[in-house]
């Protein structure tokens, strides 16, 4: 006879009882061990099997209650997780609807998001067509006349046109004769009035000529304040690495918000690359044009990017650096943190609560990666076609990506220059 057999009945009807106070506080898993010793008494065997099934319908239960919450925040991260939290239980309740409603639910948010961006623009520039407006009208509320409120404004025009630009100039050369390069680069910047470009050129020039890897440059200039100011700021970058006349470099903060994609969910099945996103489009038209001068443009080289499998993907003046690339020129975490400014922040750029860092786009689809730390397991294979790798706020690679249409990532473009380039060569197209 074996211990059970040998044990009292006092003793197995005791632990019955006590399974069964377990089985009505839900505890399944400590009730079926409890059951799992008396085998052969009474109804203890079919009690144990319903434990075991309870059990498990109680972690479906847990996940499903788990994604629910997730489900209950109303952005675009907290969408992303329901899913893949509801995707770990198939066909269980109405996980599947859920899924399609939280695809549903991403698709609103991008789209007010993007609405919200639109009508924070059209509200600054209507803001500043009132304010001139206001202008206009004390201008012309001073002049009795209507005739000379008139000849007033046309000769206002023509010295905004013609005299204003020759002043700013004039202003700008003067800076620079007396060694104010900095201010001299201010009042030039984007004039293209002249021989302004030249000087910018030479005025970025001299800045980079010495630069060593590690350093900080003045390059460029984007707006860096709240969106509603139209005010450009010299841009800083971070001296990346040096092939004798060229650097290449990285902006020191993110510049602005964006997405890695434009949304399209009716193109689920094709995968996301560099080549077709959103931000490289951007950055090669766009941020190119408002952050540069023609003077600087020159000096922008095209490079050729490679595909982990070793091809060339695009050829690009601007664009992002790869998973591979951010642990080469960052190799720590804490080299790779990294803050929004404040333009960056008013287009939607998060921001932790303690260190105020931010997350910033990488330019590597997941998939692709060959160098990944984690291998991720989906069901649904489509999915990971629509996520990029990126930099989390405490610095970390997130290889195993964030969804591309996130819209509250930053952006950290990535250039090479060549301080050698030829000032009377014309601009590349």
């Amino acid at each position: 006879m074996d211990a059970r057999e040998q044990m009292p009945a006092e003793e197995q009807e005791r632990i019955y009882q006590n399974a069964l106070l377990l089985i009505d506080g839900d505890l399944y898993a400590e009730a079926a061990d409890e059951l799992a010793r008396i085998p052969e008494y009474r109804d203890a065997a079919q009690k144990r099997i319903e434990c075991e099934e309870r059990k498990a319908t109680k972690r479906l239960d847990e996940i499903y209650e788990e994604a629910d919450k997730a489900a209950a925040n109303m952005n675009v991260r907290s969408q992303e997780k329901a899913i893949q939290i509801f995707e770990r239980i198939p066909g269980y309740r109405d996980a599947d609807e859920r899924i399609q409603q939280a695809k549903r639910t991403i698709e609103e948010i991008i789209r007010k998001e993007r609405a919200d961006r639109e009508e924070a623009i059209r509200a600054a520039k209507q803001r500043e067509k009132e304010r001139k407006k206001r202008i206009k009208r004390i201008i012309l509320g001073a002049v009795g006349v209507v005739l000379a409120a008139a000849a007033c404004f046309v000769g206002a025009s023509l010295y905004k046109k013609y005299a204003v630009p020759a002043l700013q100039y004039r202003r700008g050369v003067a800076q620079m004769e007396a060694g104010a390069y900095d201010d001299a680069y201010r009042t030039l910047h984007g004039m293209n009035y002249q021989d302004s470009s030249d000087l910018i050129f030479q005025i970025a020039k001299d800045r980079l000529n010495n630069a060593e890897i590690g350093s900080t440059v003045l390059f460029g200039a984007y707006p860096q304040g709240p969106i509603t100011s139209e005010e450009k700021d010299p841009v800083e970058w971070i001296v990346l690495d040096r092939d004798g006349s060229k650097l290449m470099l990285i902006t020191k903060y993110a510049v602005d918000a964006l997405p890695y994609m434009r949304y399209s969910f009716e193109k689920e099945h094709t995968p996301v690359t560099w080549r077709t996103c959103l931000l490289r489009q951007w950055l090669n038209d766009t941020f190119l044009e408002t952050a540069f001068d023609p003077g600087e443009v020159r000096m922008l080289k095209r490079t050729r990017l490679k595909k982990t499998d070793g091809s060339y993907d695009t050829t690009d003046r601007v664009f992002l650096l790869s998973v591979q690339e951010a642990k080469t020129y960052f190799p720590t975490d804490e080299d790779r943190k990294c803050t929004a400014t404040k333009y960056a922040i008013g287009f939607g750029a998060y921001r932790s609560s303690v260190e105020h860092t931010c997350l910033w786009w990488l330019r590597t689809p997941i998939y692709s990666e060959s160098n990944m730390t984690e291998q991720v397991q989906v069901a649904d294979e489509s999915y990971i076609t629509y996520r990029i790798a990126c930099v989390g706020t405490s610095g970390q690679i997130v290889s195993v990506g964030h969804g591309v249409l996130n819209s509250g990532y930053g952006v950290r473009p990535v250039i090479w220059v060549d301080t050698e380039a030829t000032a009377e060569l014309p601009l590349p197209k």
